[in-house]
């Protein structure tokens, strides 16, 4: 039956709570996972099994104020609410007695039996054991080592972070191989509980996925106006495209940052050069999102008159430089191993350097 809009949201709106308290085990978090993709994809036309509308009820708690009659409410054939129907009294076939089943019957009584008596006793003494070992750990605690596990994020220090691309994939796994859950808008507020590599683990409507690092911001940066542009850049004007390449909001094409070249992640020429420009890239895009200012200026790209703009000159690209509180971004990274020096001269630039290559 179709949910109302309200219910829908509240469903949805449980969801996230839980999987974001970090309480839920593997098969819940599993499961309340495939139940945002459903309630993000059909909205309100969500159609559940009856073992599923009571195991989402039972997991989120919702019986215990009263929700489960009037999230799944019963229509008649003009669309109108009607009470919903009693269920019938479960009435148990009768088996035709058989010879083999008279001659087992005994046996199966037996042993029907012997599980009825031997299973409190495991109970209790499955209780009394655990009591004892209880007891003992809290005697020799103090000479044993024991580990401590790292705790499971919660919803308290969890990170909020907005989605800054206009229709974002939402992933099962840090991978574009991976499967997508589902589309996130420009703006949506979600939190990021982990990360790997150049990708962010987050906690949204859709349930517990990843997303490019390159496009979430924590819109926290103080920016500052650049001359080039003459207006504020903020974190999320800025998207991040490989270590040395960005596209600027109010730019006509892509932004090639001079003065440095970062190693290739489309087309490389080895597995070092992907590996080394993939920390580049997801580098860069961390200096934009922590940055408390951030600056553009534009400057003349390297080739011959009347033909920057064109596939002639840089295949297409601007030229600039792109500062963080106040330090090139090139600095950075090549103090950090991920490029290297690259000075062009007024028309031509020479040969790219394959540092990575060897």
């Amino acid at each position: 039956m179709p949910f109302s809009p309200e219910r829908t949201d509240l469903i949805k709106a449980r969801i996230v709570e839980r999987l974001a308290s970090g309480h839920s085990n593997e098969w819940e978090e599993s499961f309340l996972n495939n139940m945002a993709v459903r309630f993000n994809r059909y909205g309100t036309k969500t159609r559940l099994s009856d073992a599923q509308f009571k195991t989402l009820h039972r997991v989120l708690k919702l019986n215990r104020e009263g929700q489960v009659k009037s999230l799944n409410p019963q229509t008649d054939h003009s669309g109108r609410a009607t009470a919903p129907r009693a269920p019938r009294p479960y009435r148990p076939k009768a088996r035709p007695m058989s010879i083999a089943r008279a001659v087992t019957a005994p046996k199966r009584a037996v042993r029907r039996a012997e599980r009825q008596v031997m299973l409190p006793i495991v109970l209790v003494l499955g209780f009394f054991a655990l009591v004892g070992s209880l007891f003992d750990s809290a005697s020799s605690g103090s000479s044993t080592y024991r580990p401590q596990e790292k705790p499971t994020p919660q919803a308290s220090s969890a990170e909020i972070v907005y989605v800054t691309g206009s229709r974002v994939n939402q992933r099962v796994g840090p991978s574009t191989s991976t499967d997508v859950m589902g589309v996130l808008t420009k703006g949506t507020q979600v939190q990021a509980v982990g990360q790997q590599r150049n990708w962010t683990k987050i906690v949204s409507t859709l349930g517990t996925g990843w997303i490019s690092s390159n496009l979430l911001s924590s819109r926290s940066a103080v920016v500052a106006v650049s001359p080039s542009l003459g207006r504020a850049l903020r974190a999320s004007d800025v998207r991040v495209i490989d270590g040395d390449t960005v596209d600027i909001r109010g730019q006509d094409a892509n932004v090639r940052l001079v003065g440095f070249n970062a190693p290739e992640t489309w087309r490389p020429s080895c597995n070092a050069e992907l590996e080394v420009g993939q920390r580049a890239t997801a580098r860069l895009g961390q200096l934009v999102r922590s940055a408390g200012t951030i600056e553009f200026r534009r400057v003349a790209c390297s080739c011959r008159a009347g033909t920057e703009g064109t596939d002639q000159c840089n295949f297409g690209r601007r030229c600039g430089s792109l500062f963080v509180d106040g330090v090139d971004v090139g600095e950075i990274l090549m103090g950090e191993g991920l490029a290297v020096a690259y000075r062009c001269g007024r028309t031509s630039c020479p040969p790219r350097p394959q540092a990575w290559c060897r």
